[in-house]
This record gives structure tokens, sequence and C-alpha cells, in this order.
């Protein structure tokens, strides 16, 4: 059995679960007793994987528990738990608000299952394509900066609001922007705007850190320039919102991909510092007993706060690697990477870019 399959197995039977008539991915510990049952971020990429093994019968269960959760604005309620009669319902924090980046990879996987399969449902009632045109539609309506094109943070950041100003590196899913461009032809100029906006937004930060590479988990919008900054302090989710942290550690994989399809030069600069700082963080620990030198989270300089690593910040910079065609690094990072424990976050990043790495799009 191949590395993939084995590793999608395991995936399958950790992670997916079923709700009426529908699956979900589950994204909590269950030795942790929460309600929290999965979130749309958890959602988007359990329908890529799905799409991505060409297992339409679990695409089309994600597909309807996706269709059950959407708010009045079109896009998935970004996080459901259970209430007391085992029923699922919006989280307590702003659950009927959506994530972006969730909605993007929703949104992709249903333009992948379009080209793949055409319609699904037993009867063929699942339109992959509209459902896919349309949901990008609310995207681009809800989700997208109308003067700067980026990526909002969610649907309910409002024009005035503190976080209208915000755009998360998590989000700059260039990959599934550029599918939108090809697919989703009556926005086609406006996707166009997106990417060279996230593209212009990458280089900014790389003339930020040049030795580095490495961007903030949120920046924030100079109204004066027009230009995006690194937070300077908590913004939305902890102390760690200026730094490389849970949101930023995903960009060498989401920047990657898109560079394995395109080939833009654009972005080979960012990549490639980026893939040098790592590179470093290798060489400077020698591994063993799952001890990888890449740790989770940084400055922006370079510096480290965590003594820890997880497989959420190391299989991206092992995509990274691989796509630049490092191989001496990334030999050293998948031995390493061997040793390792994971739980949903990282695991399911790791998947994605093993599929990514091998499965056309």
């Amino acid at each position: 059995m191949s590395d993939i399959e084995q590793s999608y197995i395991t995936w399958r039977n950790k992670y997916l679960r079923s709700y009426q008539d529908g699956l979900y991915v589950y994204y909590k510990e269950q030795s942790e007793g929460l309600k929290e049952m999965t979130c749309s971020e958890a959602h988007g990429y359990g329908m890529l994987i799905s799409v991505s093994k060409r297992n339409q019968q679990d695409f089309d269960g994600l597909y309807r528990y996706y269709a059950r959760f959407r708010n009045s604005k079109g896009l998935m309620q970004w996080q459901q738990k259970t209430d007391s009669h085992g029923n699922f319902i919006p989280g307590d924090e702003g659950g009927e608000n959506c994530a972006t980046d969730g909605d993007v990879d929703v949104c992709t996987a249903l333009f992948i299952a379009a080209k793949t399969w055409g319609r699904g449902g037993a009867q063929g009632e699942i339109d992959y394509r509209q459902a896919a045109v349309d949901l990008a539609g609310c995207i681009y309506q809800h989700c997208i900066h109308p003067q700067t094109h980026m990526p909002l943070i969610g649907d309910w950041a409002d024009p005035g609001d503190e976080a209208y100003l915000l755009t998360r590196p998590s989000d700059f899913i260039l990959s599934g922007y550029l599918i939108f461009y090809y697919e989703d032809t009556q926005r086609k100029e406006e996707w166009a705007k997106v990417i060279q906006a996230i593209i212009n937004t990458i280089n900014g930060q790389l003339s930020l850190n040049p030795q580095t590479g490495l961007i903030a988990d949120f920046l924030k919008l100079d109204q004066g320039s027009g230009l995006y900054y690194p937070a300077n302090k908590q913004v939305l989710e902890s102390e760690h919102d200026p730094h490389y942290n849970w949101n930023s550690c995903r960009v060498p994989w989401r920047i990657g991909h898109y560079y394995m399809l395109t080939k833009d030069e654009r972005v080979r600069q960012v990549l490639e510092t980026q893939a040098h700082f790592f590179a470093g963080q290798l060489a400077r620990h020698n591994g063993g007993g799952g001890d990888c030198g890449i740790k989770a989270g940084y400055r922006l300089d370079g510096s480290c706060y965590a003594d820890y690593t997880d497989m959420a910040f190391v299989a991206p910079v092992c995509f990274l690697f691989w796509v630049l065609g490092w191989n001496v690094q990334l030999e050293q990072i998948q031995r390493q990477m061997k040793e390792m424990e994971a739980i949903y976050f990282g695991e399911s990043i790791a998947m994605l870019c093993l599929l990514n790495a091998n499965v056309p799009i």
C-alpha cells in the first residue's frame, strides 16, 4: 500500500464522521470532551481530500453537510457544536459567521468535483459547478475587500470595523483563486485582481523581512498608503497575531502549491527566502526522537518563541522543499516527520500537502 493510501485511510478513519444525511470532519480531541465538533476550515480540508482521492460518496456526504450549514449570506457557518440533545447548532463565538479560508477550499473542491464527475447525488441532483459558481459569488461579495481586492477575515468584517482592515495570510489560497479565475468566468477579472493583490502583499511582506520571508498571522491595512503591514499587537486571536504562528504556518504550502501550478516567478523569491530560513533551522538541529528543527512559532526576524514542533508547521515546509527541488532538506525533514505524532490540524495539512504533490487538479 502506498504512503498516500495508508495516510488517507488513517486520516479518514480518525476524522470523518456522520451527522444526519451528511459527513463532517471532527476537529477536536475526543479526550477533551468538548461540545465543538467541526469548523468550516476542517470541512474545506475534508472536501479537498475527498475529491483528490476521487471518493465521490464521501464528497457528496460532505456537500450535504455544507449545504445544511450555510448562513444567510450563502457561506458556511464557521463552527458547529452539539446541544443538550445531540443536535448540531452554531458555535458560541459567532458560529453563524463565515471564515474565509473554509469557503475558498469548499468552493475549490466543488469546481474540481465538477471537472472530475460533472454531477453528484444518487440521481445526479447535485450540480457541483452551479454550487461552486454560487459560492464563488458569495465569497467575492462578502469576503473580498472591494478597494484593496484582498481577502477579508470573514463575512462579519464590516466597513468601519477594525476587523475590516485585517487580512489573514492563511486565506492567501492562490491556487483556489486561480481556479476561480479560470472557472468563475463572470468574475474572471475580479479574481485576477485578487491574485495580483495577494502577490503584491506577499512581496511587500518580503521587503519588510528579507532575511526570513516570514509573514505574520494577521496583516493590517494602512489606509494612508493602501499597504498591509504586520499587526503590531493582538488583533483577533492571541498575542502572537504579529508573528508567524498557527495561521501563517500554512503559507509555504499555499503559495508553494500556486507556484507548482503556475511557475509564477513573482512568488519565487519569497518561497526561496523562506526555504533558506527553514533550511537553516534544520541545520541547527540534528533531529532524532521526533525533535524537528522547525518549531511551532517564530517572530518575523526569525527568533523562535516555541520550544516544540508541530506537523502543521513542518508539513508545509516539507512541501516547500519538494516544490523547489531542495532534496537534501526534503529527505531530512521527511525522516523527522516519520517520527512525529499529529492531531487533526497538522495531520490534515500533511495529507493535503501529500495529495497536492501527487494529484493533478
